[in-house]
C-alpha cells in the first residue's frame, strides 16, 4: 500500500504541474505581450481553476497518507515539506494571482483610453505592469520550492 500511495502522490504532483503549465505559460506570455488588447485575450485559458485545485488537494491528501503509512511524521522533513508547500501556495495565490490582476487592470485601462488624452499614460502604466517581477519571482519560488520538497522526499534527512 505504501508504494501505491507514493505512486499516487507523485502522479498527482505531475498532474498538478501539467495543469499548472497553462498558468505559467500565460504569465510569461503576458510579460512579453506589448498589446494590451491581445493581453486580455490571454486570460481565456485561465477561466477554470477547479482541476488545479482538485489536483492540489490530491497532492496534499496522498502526501499526508504516505507520511502516515510510511511512519515518517516522527521525522522533521515531512513537516518542513508541508510548510514549504503552504508557503509556495500562499506566494502563488498572493503574488502570482496579483500579477494577473495587475496586468488585467492595466490592460483594461489602456484599451479603454485608446484615442483619448491619457492613452499614452495608460499604455506606459501597462508597460510597467507587464515588466513586473512576478513571473521571474514565481518561477523561482515554484521551481525552487518544489526542488527542495523533492530533495526532502528523496533523501529523507533525519
Amino acid at each position: 500500500m505504501e508504494r501505491w500511495l507514493l505512486y499516487l502522490h507523485v502522479a498527482s504532483v505531475l498532474g498538478f504541474m501539467l495543469v499548472h503549465g497553462a498558468s505559467v505559460q500565460v504569465m510569461w506570455k503576458l510579460r512579453w505581450e506589448p498589446d494590451p488588447e491581445r493581453s486580455l485575450h490571454l486570460f481565456d485559458p485561465l477561466s477554470d481553476v477547479r482541476p488545479l485545485r482538485a489536483l492540489l488537494v490530491a497532492v496534499i491528501v496522498t502526501g499526508l497518507a504516505s507520511g502516515w503509512v510510511g511512519g515518517w511524521w516522527r521525522q522533521w522533513w515531512p513537516w518542513l515539506s508541508l510548510v514549504l508547500l503552504g508557503v509556495i501556495a500562499w506566494a502563488m495565490y498572493r503574488y502570482g494571482g496579483g500579477f494577473y490582476g495587475l496586468i488585467e487592470g492595466a490592460a483594461t485601462d489602456a484599451v479603454a483610453a485608446r484615442g483619448g488624452p491619457d492613452a499614452a499614460a495608460k499604455q506606459a502604466a501597462f508597460e510597467v505592469a507587464r515588466r513586473a517581477w512576478h513571473p521571474i519571482g514565481m518561477t523561482v519560488v515554484g521551481l525552487g520550492g518544489v526542488a527542495v520538497i523533492l530533495w526532502l522526499m528523496v533523501f529523507k534527512p533525519i
